[in-house]
């Protein structure tokens, strides 16, 4: 082992030094998937079994969580949608993790072959968007069969649940929530009528639907104090 990475010199060391957590961070995150409880980026389960859940949220949270457009436009707040997840997610939390992985790898093997150092990032990067490519386009798959599914959006009226993503005030925006329905935990758009925010974490309670996908809610505590 010793050899190898004194083979790989001062580049090929960087690259190594990104992809070898990352690979394990990959690793781990597929286990805790297969073994059902990672899967809070594909089924919006809320618990805290996924590696990285808190990190994911808050980074997908700062790019697209005030309601209005994502970077790729997952939370269009004047758009309509398709009933599944929304757009293409790039910047989750394992399609980072996954960028890094390819890139670096990648990085190590261009070393190996010792190809010029700007040719050696300009492969190592593109790969590296390849797979958070691929990995966005896997989980959207992944949403749309879940949303072909038998769920029936109705029956998530009186439904109580928890805010994902805070949801703005008097319809400027969608935010999202984490509700059990037909007997599934899953992860759905949702606006509010109130004259506040709804922040991250709150209690929320389903009081309608709007276009036959969006939820309408507000605080549980005001259904509760009636």
């Amino acid at each position: 082992m010793s050899v190898w990475w004194e083979t790989l010199g001062a580049v090929g060391q960087v690259f190594a030094c990104v992809a070898i957590p990352a690979t394990v961070i990959l690793f781990l995150q597929t286990i805790l998937m297969l073994i059902g409880i990672g899967g809070h980026e594909m089924d919006g389960d809320s618990s805290d079994g996924d590696v990285g859940h808190d990190f994911g949220h808050d980074f997908d949270h700062d790019f697209d969580g005030d309601g209005h457009d994502g970077v790729f436009g997952e939370h269009d707040g004047h758009d309509g949608h398709d009933g599944g997840d929304g757009g293409l997610r790039l910047f989750s939390f394992r399609g980072i993790i996954a960028f890094l992985c390819v890139l670096g790898w990648v990085g190590v093997l261009c070393v190996r072959m010792e190809l010029a150092l700007p040719l050696t990032i300009l492969l190592s990067a593109a790969s590296g968007l390849l797979a958070m490519v691929l990995i966005a386009l896997l989980f959207r798959l992944i949403y749309s069969l879940q949303a072909d599914g038998t769920e029936n959006i109705r029956n998530a009226l009186g439904a109580s649940g928890t805010v994902y993503l805070r949801i703005p005030p008097r319809r400027k925006g969608r935010g999202k929530v984490n509700l059990l329905l037909d007997g599934k935990l899953v992860e759905k758009e949702a606006v509010t009528d109130e004259e506040e925010m709804i922040a991250y974490g709150e209690q929320i309670v389903v009081v309608g639907i709007s276009g036959g996908t969006e939820l309408i809610v507000q605080r549980k505590i005001k259904k509760e104090n009636m």
